[in-house]
C-alpha cells in the first residue's frame, strides 16, 4: 500500500447561502463535499460548480437530508424557499433541491 498525506485539501469557495432573499437558487454540478469542525461541530459544506466558480453551500437540516439523495457529479438546482417555524418552535432556513441524474459532469 502506497503512502498517503493525512492533509485534506480544502477547496476554495464562495459562500452561496448568506444573506439570501427568498426565491434565492444555484444551479451548476455536485462535485463532492466537505466535512470538518466548525465552529458549532461538525459542518459539512456542499461543493456547486457553477461555470468557473465554485460555491459552497453549507449544510442544515434541510439541505443534508436532500443532499444524501443526489449522486455526486449530478446537476443541481438549489433554491432557498424562506424560513419556517420548525416543530419545536425554532425558525429554520428552508430549501429545495432538486438534480438531473442523466446531465453528469
Amino acid at each position: 500500500m502506497a503512502r498517503q498525506s493525512a492533509t485534506k485539501t480544502i477547496i476554495k469557495t464562495i459562500t452561496w447561502n448568506k444573506d439570501l432573499k427568498e426565491g434565492a437558487s444555484l444551479e451548476g454540478y455536485y462535485i463532492g463535499k466537505e466535512v470538518f469542525e466548525g465552529q458549532f461541530g461538525e459542518t459539512t459544506k456542499y461543493l456547486v460548480e457553477a461555470g468557473d466558480t465554485t460555491y459552497g453551500v453549507y449544510g442544515s437540516a434541510s439541505l443534508d437530508r436532500q443532499f444524501k439523495n443526489v449522486p455526486e457529479g449530478c446537476y443541481v438546482w438549489v433554491t432557498f424557499d424562506g424560513n419556517v417555524t420548525s416543530k419545536n418552535g425554532r425558525t429554520v432556513k428552508q430549501y429545495s433541491v432538486d438534480y438531473d441524474p442523466e446531465l453528469v459532469k
